[in-house]
């Protein structure tokens, strides 16, 4: 990762008009990820690791990692097709994994889980302490590709809303988010190696990577830190749009980059006096 960002818009509607390009690179995505997920199971019983991460996360050409609450999942498809439209950027959407996650885990639960069948074969119950280690060890490996994933991006992107981040405690300024996926790609974004931009566009490949009902809900809160990200909002985005206009994807970027050293400098600044 180059760069990381604040995104923060108020205005939406700028963004609506680029939905249906964002939903083709969606459903392209999807569509390889949901690919014969039956590939995984390995016929003498075990997980595939290495083919699990290889096929959900393989090299690609994303330039952009887009962190975000499912919840505004509708403007992220669109954001991603403004980038795309625009600037030829491509943008990794991150809950197409936690989407087609739950899918790979019914398909293992159902072969390895079982714990009882009705007479016509049916599966009446499932082990809890069996299905307990499936879902652990399926989220540690799409975990551990994911922040791979943050790692091959040039710069990440998340979609700051109320529906990702709330004030834990307004007078300390504390921030918290409900989503473990979303604590655990802001973390990452700050531990993960800083690469130059030159680096990532040296290692673009052109291999292209193209929920369980709930009796009762448990919501875990975790505090969450985007001070190391750079804020952009919806006007550094209409001058975004205006001074990077008919330029490629890469200038796009550095346009984005160069707009937002100013900022960088004072984040700089914080960090020195904290």
């Amino acid at each position: 990762m180059y760069k990381g960002f604040n995104v923060v818009i108020n205005d939406k509607e700028e963004f609506q008009d680029y939905y249906e390009a964002g939903s083709s690179l969606f459903d392209k995505q999807k569509e390889f990820i949901r690919k014969n997920l039956e590939v995984y199971i390995k016929p003498d019983g075990y997980l595939s690791q290495e083919k699990m991460e290889g096929d959900w996360f393989p090299k690609t050409d994303a330039h952009v990692f887009l962190s975000h609450s499912h919840q505004d999942i509708d403007f992220v498809i669109a954001f991603a097709g403004w980038l795309k439209e625009k600037f030829d950027i491509t943008a990794f959407i991150d809950s197409l994994i936690w989407e087609n996650s739950d899918d790979l885990l019914r398909l293992i639960d159902e072969y390895y889980c079982v714990s009882s069948r009705y007479e016509d074969g049916r599966i009446k119950t499932f082990g809890y302490n069996l299905r307990n280690k499936s879902t652990s060890n399926v989220h540690m490996i799409l975990y551990t590709a994911l922040m791979k994933m943050i790692d091959q991006t040039e710069c990440l992107m998340f979609i700051n809303t109320p529906s990702s981040i709330q004030w834990s405690d307004m007078l300390s300024q504390t921030s918290a988010t409900l989503s473990p996926w979303i604590y655990g790609e802001l973390l990452a974004s700050k531990l993960i190696r800083n690469r130059s931009k030159i680096k990532h566009r040296q290692q673009i490949d052109k291999t292209y990577m193209e929920r369980v009902e709930e009796s009762a809900r448990l919501d875990v809160e975790y505090i969450s830190d985007t001070k190391h990200l750079i804020d952009i909002t919806d006007k550094d985005l209409l001058e975004f749009k205006e001074k990077a206009a008919n330029k490629n994807k890469f200038d796009a970027l550095d346009t984005l980059y160069r707009l937002t050293e100013n900022k960088q400098r004072d984040l700089r600044f914080e960090y020195e006096l904290e």
